[in-house]
């Protein structure tokens, strides 16, 4: 039977648009805490600590580990409590950490605060956007997670360059207090705006229906609650691939200072081309989004790995500058489609009832991926492994993880079947 056509944009409410814009400045506000963001402080925060690369890697996987665990058990909130007042807790918690970095003296109080950032950043102001998107959107969810997600293209697009420049113009410290009071006076009231009311008008609880459900009376997926999930085997099939964008697309990141110097690289002009980047992201979110809706997130898995396949090895094997923006665009393509297909994934498989509570234990595996990834190549490197030998394992990892989703098509239908 061929997929239903997916319906118009023009049948969005403005509300829905006015919650769309919300997740969209949500994924924006998270931005202190993820990789893109810290990375640019690398050079900065080794040199006034005294850390290597594998000892800076070390310590950011530790915190973004920690970061996770608690988010396994943080992440349920999302259930429980209306997305605007947890989203400005959140984000309360992440400038007060951003006070914490600007003012950190010993390598205890970094770790603590990377640890904070990670948590309320990366993991649980995204667990939120995407949760919240996910819940109160069915017939375009696909296009509401793209849409949302453009708040992380934006913020990959400009402050990458415009934090470097600002490191050398005010120094690093000055930089994180400047980051903590955009939160507290624009980003909070903005939120506070957006989020005022869900878009089917009514204040409610969390778990209400679906208002976009397309005539749904209640939550789909009841029966799938965490403690189900933890106990179903495809479940766990499905998270090795999903954890290669963060754990790769990251490291290369956070090792820029690394790859510039061994690929003979200006780092000024490597942060100059992430509007590459941000421009792949935001064109293959937007197009992934509207193939989610008209095709299903499942039957796309196995093309959401194979462009930062491609990316791994151009920067295995290529050094002129023009291999760049060409590596930038195809892991920007694999990072568009993620939002979009893995964030639609879960309501697909699982349903709407408990998306809180399955998310946070996938964004928590994500959280710890984009740890493991960083971690694991300082250690290579410092062991002698630079990161244009270890691109061709990572490569290796992408193709092996597409073969995966396409194996598992059959089950997947089955479980979609039984949901819808």
């Amino acid at each position: 039977m061929a997929p239903p056509k997916s319906p118009p944009l023009s049948e969005l409410t403005g509300r829905q648009w006015q919650w769309i814009a919300g997740g969209a400045m949500m994924t924006l506000a998270t931005m202190p805490g993820q990789t893109n963001f810290i990375a640019q402080f690398n050079t900065a925060l080794r040199t006034e600590f005294g850390l290597t690369h594998g000892q800076f890697g070390g310590f950011y996987t530790l915190a973004t580990l920690a970061s996770a665990s608690v988010l396994v058990f943080a992440g349920i909130l999302a259930d429980k409590f209306p997305a605007r007042r947890l989203a400005i807790i959140c984000m309360l918690g992440l400038a007060a950490t951003a006070l914490i970095m600007a003012g950190a003296g010993h390598v205890a109080i970094l770790v603590l605060a990377l640890a904070m950032l990670r948590f309320f950043g990366q993991g649980m102001l995204s667990h939120v956007a995407m949760t919240t998107m996910s819940r109160w959107f069915n017939r375009f969810r696909g296009r509401a997670l793209s849409f949302a997600g453009l708040g992380f293209t934006l913020g990959d697009a400009v402050l990458p360059f415009v934090l470097t420049v600002s490191i050398l113009a005010f120094g690093w410290r000055n930089v994180w207090a400047g980051a903590a009071a955009m939160l507290v006076g624009l980003v909070i009231p903005a939120i506070w705006f957006l989020l005022r009311d869900p878009p089917e008008g009514r204040k409610g609880r969390p778990v209400i229906a679906n208002p976009d459900g397309a005539g749904m009376l209640k939550p789909t997926g009841l029966q799938w609650t965490r403690s189900r999930v933890l106990r179903d085997p495809l479940f766990y099939l499905l998270l090795p691939g999903i954890m290669a964008p963060p754990a790769v697309g990251t490291l290369y990141v956070f090792h820029q200072a690394h790859l510039t110097e061994v690929k003979g690289w200006d780092l000024t002009v490597f942060t100059a081309m992430f509007p590459f980047l941000s421009l792949s992201v935001a064109i293959s979110s937007i197009f992934a989004g509207f193939l989610v809706d008209r095709l299903g997130a499942w039957r796309l898995m196995p093309f959401v790995l194979l462009p930062l396949a491609v990316a791994s090895l151009i920067l295995g094997t290529l050094a002129p500058i023009w291999s760049m923006p060409i590596a930038f665009i195809c892991i920007g393509l694999t990072q568009g489609m993620t939002n979009p297909v893995v964030g639609a994934l879960w309501a697909e498989i699982y349903g709407t009832a408990h998306i809180g509570a399955v998310r946070s234990l996938v964004t928590a595996a994500l959280v710890a991926a984009s740890a493991l990834g960083p971690g694991i190549a300082g250690f290579l490197i410092d062991t002698g492994a630079p990161i244009t030998v270890q691109t061709f394992g990572y490569a290796a990892y992408c193709v092996l993880g597409s073969l995966l989703y396409l194996g598992l098509q059959a089950a997947m239908s089955r479980r979609v079947a039984t949901i819808s």
